[in-house]
């Protein structure tokens, strides 16, 4: 999935729209932030999770 789309909205937050057809949501930029100073780990316990469900990303 990628983001085709920034919308920002106010002072606060932007719109983001995928490639899938989504763009419902706001995504604070405090909370952008956080996602990206933690992306490593969450990513990581993302990868397994999935694992432990005998899923995969493809």
């Amino acid at each position: 999935m990628r983001i085709v789309a920034v919308e920002p909205v106010g002072a606060y937050a932007v719109r983001l729209g995928f490639d899938d057809g989504h763009g419902t949501g706001l995504y604070t930029w405090p909370l952008l932030r956080t996602l990206g100073l933690e992306q490593e780990t969450r990513f990581a316990a993302y990868l397994e999770a999935l694992d432990a469900q005998g899923l995969s990303r493809g």
